[in-house]
């Protein structure tokens, strides 16, 4: 699962979602981005608590789950995210590699031309 799919699919404020989504597509997955939604879905998850009158134990293993599973779904958008643009930019070393063959060929060309001429 993507950071962007967690944020779209999270009962965040319109507002705040639109900020993290805006955040997200310009800084991209940096630490401080995850950072910042990270906060925004505790500040939700917290005041949903408070609001059954439940206090969030940090150190009840149900809590300690879900901040893992979140923890994960991080990371597997981290992970994705990374593998997406190492493969983009081996993409571009193939698509500079053939257009440095080309440019040779043409120069060699050019070279055998002014040679004849």
């Amino acid at each position: 699962m993507s950071l962007q799919t967690i944020v779209q699919n999270a009962s965040l404020d319109p507002k705040i979602k639109a900020q993290l989504l805006d955040r997200l597509e310009q800084d991209g997955d940096s630490p401080e981005t995850r950072a910042a939604i990270k906060d925004a879905l505790q500040e939700y998850i917290d005041a949903g608590f408070q609001k059954l009158g439940v206090e969030l134990d940090p150190n009840d293993p149900k809590v300690q789950a879900v901040a893992q599973q979140l923890n994960a779904a991080l990371d597997d958008a981290e992970n994705d995210l990374n593998e997406k643009l190492e493969n983009l930019n081996i993409d571009a070393a193939v698509a500079q590699a053939k257009a440095n063959r080309a440019l040779d060929g043409i120069q060699a060309d050019a070279a055998k031309a002014a040679l004849a001429a």
